[in-house]
């Protein structure tokens, strides 16, 4: 018997919700060729400091912080901040955080942010190539201290049983993609990618 969406779990909504955008992003990351020397690696760094700084705010959302275990301690943030300092790339002199006032956009934003988690693994071993480490230039693709695939399994688990709105995190999550690829592609700090 198939499962309507309606009896699906809500972080199989948000996977199928945003399965286009996410291979799209996927794909246009590697098609600039990010990970293919040290100076396009750093438009990289750019890119995740401007996600992360985004969505930095969702990490200390009141009401998150009671539903998804150490929160607080998930958030890169200040690791990408780390990595920018290693790489001598200056900060942007625009510093804006996102307003989402309500748990479920919050929720779909996160989960674009620790669903990347995963991914990093791959990216990791990419930026060794480069010289870059966990310690240096590329904090922000290190695991979690419990290790990606548990962390990312207590994350589903907390969002699939908070009854947040499925429709707004929705709305979050592919937000969340867009926001990511808009600054790929916008012209401004990050036009460097673009060529």
């Amino acid at each position: 018997m198939t499962r309507t969406s309606d009896q699906l779990s809500l972080s199989l909504r948000l996977k199928d919700a945003t399965h286009t955008l996410h291979e799209d992003l996927d794909k246009g990351i590697m098609a600039h060729g990010l990970f293919s020397s040290s100076e396009k690696y750093r438009n990289f760094v750019k890119l995740q400091y401007l996600f992360h700084r985004d969505v930095n705010a969702a990490y200390n959302h009141v009401q998150l912080v009671e539903i998804i275990p150490d929160l607080a301690a998930r958030n890169r943030f200040a690791h990408v901040c780390q990595d920018m300092q290693d790489l001598g790339l200056p900060f942007p002199d625009e510093e804006t955080t996102l307003d989402i006032p309500d748990a479920s956009t919050a929720a779909g934003w996160l989960y674009v942010a620790e669903g990347s988690k995963l991914g990093a693994n791959f990216l990791m071993k990419l930026v060794e190539n480069l010289g870059f480490t966990e310690s240096f230039g590329a904090r922000h693709l290190a695991a979690d201290p419990g290790g990606r695939g548990a962390s990312w399994n207590a994350f589903k688990s907390a969002i699939d049983h908070a009854g947040f709105d499925p429709v707004l995190a929705a709305t979050g999550a592919r937000a969340g993609f867009l926001r990511v690829k808009n600054y790929m592609t916008a012209p401004g700090p990050l036009s460097a990618v673009s060529a």
